[in-house]
């Protein structure tokens, strides 16, 4: 009688494990991103931009963007000037700035790949 009454506590206790499990997996679904708003893909992507406008034409073999091909939408000037007032430096007019998406990586949230070398408190969009 114990070793059923013992079995029955066990399955009932995996069942309520079952049922936490379940109510916290919807939670976190439910939840916002973690990301501070849209991934910068989302933001191109409703303002109408085209995979193939970064990608390249054969979706099938996707090309890498380059600094050049962020470029050709967003002038390096207009960057720079619109980000001359950031405390300690300027992202957009360092020595070795180069490739965009060091920083905006498009598909994932966005980091301040300063912060590797130096102590910026850069916060990436």
């Amino acid at each position: 009688m114990k070793l059923q009454n013992s079995s029955a506590k066990e399955k009932m206790s995996n069942q309520n494990l079952l049922k936490v499990l379940f109510l916290l997996s919807c939670l976190c679904l439910s939840l916002p991103s973690f990301s501070a708003g849209k991934l910068g893909a989302d933001m191109h992507q409703a303002k109408g931009v085209q995979c193939q406008t970064c990608h390249g034409t054969d979706m099938k073999n996707p090309q890498y963007p380059t600094e050049e091909t962020c470029t050709q939408c967003h002038q390096k000037a207009v960057l720079a000037e619109k980000t001359r007032n950031l405390p300690d430096a300027n992202p957009h007019a360092a020595p070795h700035n180069g490739d965009c998406i060091l920083c905006h990586l498009q598909h994932e949230k966005s980091e301040n790949y300063c912060a590797q070398c130096h102590n910026f408190k850069f916060v990436v969009p």
